[in-house]
């Protein structure tokens, strides 16, 4: 067993979405010293995100180190293996278990504040906190030891906001939002700060998610090109973007000021943002088309009840939330059994489809094999035909197999195609000779940012060049990187190490 060094061997520090593009650019303009000294002086890469599954799926891939198709989490809400009916997913639905985990039986000691996504380990030597501060906490806040969520509670006086929906309502969203987030940046840095001065740790892990929710929320004020941009928000309130990047920049600082020069210290941002433009909020309706059927009175009657749902206020769909969502999910199981395909809830940047298996779905119509690879062909050139009816333009910029993509026992988890949009537009209807016209509105979400595919890190510790770039590295490298910085090799993982990372045997002596 190696003996704790008073400050972290390795510290891991992320922005949840942090756009790269935002970010560099900002920087090389002075508003982000922090970072821009960062990149200036330690070594960069390019982070190569899962495709067309990027956002429900990178941070089990990050932390997993394995592909999709192994973890077989990717969204908040998946179809149930066996059935029609989507169930809630998170952390606890890993097929996998995060990297720290065998850090921690290794010996080494670890610190692991809210990385999303991430179940709490049964055991650990170290600490945990899970979804204190992140964006859009999944399970209520829980830690390891327990005693520390008390501790938590006291000292700041409950939890900080969970939900960034949940206060985008009223008559001031913007700015009632800009200050919750700039008050959890605060409570979470102390945080930070505090256990880093405890010492001792080996890893330590820590995700600062508000960076994800103002982008979610703001970006229509942060981009004059959207429909929903308005000067006058803009101008009482500058960039809400731009603002907690900037808190962040400067929470960084604070944290990177309690690391020696023996730490290695990796900040990744972990994918982009940009405009909410999609179309999946269509995709089941044109599934339809393309299967020749029409839509349900039954589904048109859910989606206004969705909608009606959505006007309630917060606290009393949050205290009937559970029971109304299994109402909402069940009543669309009865619908899918009778397709040869369906729409799955995905994060609507990528529609997933479901092709109705047999041998796989109760009620399977599609035989495996040829028959499946031309179910998936047909509905793959029915939907590239799409084109936006009042521009005439493409509206599907390609179709994915997950098969093609993906590996492992869990890939049953994840959706058989995946549809990426053209998101250069607003999408408010698609049309083809095949599927006719179809016109809707997106009542899934009202946010105006939305996830891009592509991430960046950048670190700096011994041994490693300053100034320099590494080769762009997959999301699933950097547990087997962390822990071989560490010592520990983790076998039969998908990701490599990041050779600009990890020093050779000589250097690390």
């Amino acid at each position: 067993m190696t003996t704790p060094s008073p400050t972290p061997r390795v510290a891991w520090l992320a922005l949840d979405a942090a756009d790269p593009g935002l970010v560099l650019e900002w920087s090389r303009a002075g508003h982000l010293p922090v970072l821009a000294q960062l990149l200036d002086s330690g070594i960069r890469g390019a982070v190569r995100t899962d495709p067309g599954l990027y956002t429900g799926s990178i941070w089990p891939s990050l932390t997993t180190g394995v592909n999709p198709g192994r973890h077989g989490v990717y969204f908040c809400e998946q179809l149930r293996v066996g059935s029609y009916d989507t169930i809630p997913a998170d952390g606890r639905d890993f097929c996998e278990r995060p990297f720290w985990e065998a850090l921690s039986r290794a010996g080494r000691r670890v610190a692991i504040v809210d990385v999303p996504k991430a179940p709490l380990a049964p055991t650990l030597d170290g600490v945990q906190v899970v979804d204190w501060a992140t964006h859009d906490a999944e399970i209520p806040t829980c830690t390891q030891p327990p005693e520390l969520l008390d501790e938590l509670r006291r000292r700041d006086g409950g939890e900080p906001l969970m939900r960034c929906d949940f206060l985008f309502r009223g008559n001031d969203p913007e700015a009632t939002l800009l200050a919750s987030l700039e008050r959890r940046i605060e409570r979470k840095t102390r945080l930070g700060v505090d256990l880093l001065k405890q010492g001792g740790w080996d890893l330590f892990a820590f995700v600062l998610g508000e960076s994800h929710c103002v982008g979610h929320q703001c970006w229509h004020v942060h981009d004059p090109a959207h429909p929903a941009h308005d000067p006058a928000v803009l101008a009482r309130l500058g960039d809400p973007l731009l603002v907690v990047y900037q808190r962040l920049d400067a929470a960084l600082g604070e944290l990177l000021a309690q690391l020696g020069p023996e730490t290695t210290t990796i900040v990744l941002l972990s994918h982009g943002m940009g405009p909410h433009y999609d179309g999946t909020f269509l995709l089941d309706d044109l599934l339809r088309r393309l299967e020749g059927r029409g839509t349900p009175a039954s589904h048109r009657v859910l989606l206004l009840a969705r909608e009606l749902w959505r006007r309630l206020p917060v606290k009393f769909t949050e205290a009937l939330g559970g029971p109304a969502g299994r109402f909402y999910r069940d009543a669309r199981a009865p619908e899918r059994a009778a397709r040869r395909a369906f729409a799955v809830p995905t994060n609507s940047n990528a529609g997933g489809i479901r092709i109705n298996l047999r041998g796989r779905e109760p009620a399977g119509r599609v035989d495996p094999g040829a028959e499946f690879d031309a179910t998936c062909a047909d509905l793959a050139e029915g939907l590239l035909e799409l084109r936006d009816p009042d521009t005439g333009t493409r509206l599907v910029k390609e179709v994915l197999r997950s098969r093609d993509l993906f590996h492992g026992d869990a890939l049953d988890r994840l959706p058989d195609l995946i549809v990426r949009w053209h998101r250069e537009r607003p999408i408010r209807g698609a049309s083809s000779e095949r599927a006719g016209l179809v016109t809707g509105r997106d009542t899934e979400t009202l946010r105006s940012g939305d996830h891009r595919p592509g991430g960046l890190f950048v670190a700096r510790g011994p041994g490693l060049a300053s100034g320099s770039e590494s080769a762009p590295v997959a999301t699933q490298d950097f547990a087997p990187t962390i822990a071989s910085l560490l010592g520990v090799e983790l076998a039969h993982l998908d990701g490599s190490t990041i050779a600009a990372l990890v020093p050779a045997p000589t250097e690390r002596g």
